[in-house]
């Protein structure tokens, strides 16, 4: 377990209208082995019968004050400080956006946590991720990143833990929502269930690193919803930072809310009765877009954002090592049989490299 002299980490959540909220906070802090080294910043968007008097109601210690032009509510549980950065409803312009406002919080803690609103903990979460970190930690590898769709819960039902097996993001096709389709499926190899193994993508809803990462690729406040893993993937490699499967987890994540309020929904309907002038459905298109026009995708000339890439990598480099190829809508044997990823392409001239391409049926 984790011995390592006061590691501080900061958790940022963005909740929409998410009544697992406070449960997840609550399961957060009071299964943390040091809880005072953890510090949560949440973008809170709710609606106008929620108050801040519901987190008083659960327990926590509450104070309230103005950050950078907006409330802020300090919750306090035992040694542990949640920063509420309090936002109505129809303020919100989606997922990036409000990772974007969540950040604001960061004070250079050493790691970093990206979380949904929606997680349960297993026992002494913080130093167990600690470990798997610092264990996949080299100076050939100095930056990792662990990233996972993380195992399921379900509100009020038991979950088995320690959950000791590992899940990876596999590659599916181009097209969908989100740029490429990827599925969650289980580690099989037998490295991977003894350490954590190189991935491919990002995960949006778990992703633990270096506290660094959130000045050196900081959430785009553009992004909507769908684009945000494939982007980060992107500019997080570049950044010289290194994607790991966890062989366990300590975090597990609620998938089936069918019935949870969506900022789309919730959008499509103000914008039709005049309350607000943003478009959830444009807003999505315009990152969708943006994100095939930096990968160069629809013959299209490649054209990240100066702020999207690091000067360590390449997006050609990324396309390499993870085997796809965004402009010709290929991708290698290895990505499409869930192999995991290696560094090998990238010493390929072109042609070898795109001679080892194959055709990948598009996602509708």
């Amino acid at each position: 377990m984790d011995e390592r002299g006061g590691k501080t980490i900061f958790v940022q959540i963005p909740a929409y209208r998410d009544p697992e909220l406070i449960p997840t906070l609550i399961d957060m802090i009071d299964r943390a082995r040091h809880p005072a080294r953890v510090h949560v910043t949440v973008c809170w968007q709710h609606d106008e019968n929620e108050r801040s008097e519901v987190f008083a109601a659960a327990g926590f210690r509450v104070e309230t004050s103005v950050f950078e032009g907006r409330l802020r509510h300090r919750l306090r549980r035992g040694e542990t400080i949640v920063d509420v950065l309090d936002y109505a409803m129809h303020e919100s312009r989606g997922c990036g956006w409000a990772r974007a406002m969540a950040q604001r919080g960061f004070n250079g803690e050493d790691y970093t946590l990206q979380l949904d609103s929606h997680h349960r903990f297993a026992r002494h979460w913080d130093s167990e991720l600690i470990d798997i970190l610092e264990g996949v930690r080299s100076p050939r590898r100095p930056h990792p990143v662990l990233v996972a769709h993380p195992p399921a819960y379900v509100p009020g039902e038991h979950h088995v833990e320690p959950c000791n097996e590992g899940y990876q993001i596999d590659f599916v096709g181009f097209g969908g929502l989100g740029v490429v389709r990827t599925t969650s499926t289980t580690i099989d190899s037998p490295a991977g269930k003894m350490a954590p193994i190189p991935a491919r993508f990002f995960s949006g809803g778990f992703a633990f690193t270096d506290g660094s990462f959130v000045r050196d690729v900081p959430a785009d406040p553009d992004h909507y919803f769908n684009t945000e893993e494939i982007t980060l993937a992107v500019r997080a490699y570049t950044h010289g930072y290194d994607l790991f499967h966890p062989h366990r987890h300590v975090v597990w994540h609620y998938y089936e809310r069918a019935d949870a309020p969506k900022i789309w929904d919730d959008q499509r309907l103000a914008l039709k009765r005049g309350e607000t002038a943003l478009d959830g459905a444009a807003l999505g298109k315009r990152s969708m877009w943006a994100a095939e026009a930096a990968f160069g995708m629809h013959g299209m000339p490649a054209t990240p954002p100066p702020s999207w890439l690091g000067g360590r990598r390449s997006l050609a480099d990324y396309e390499r090592y993870a085997g796809i190829s965004f402009a010709l809508g290929r991708a290698t044997p290895e990505a499409l049989g869930r192999v995991e990823p290696s560094e090998a392409d990238l010493h390929l001239d072109e042609a070898a490299w795109r001679a080892r391409l194959c055709p990948v049926p598009p996602v509708p």
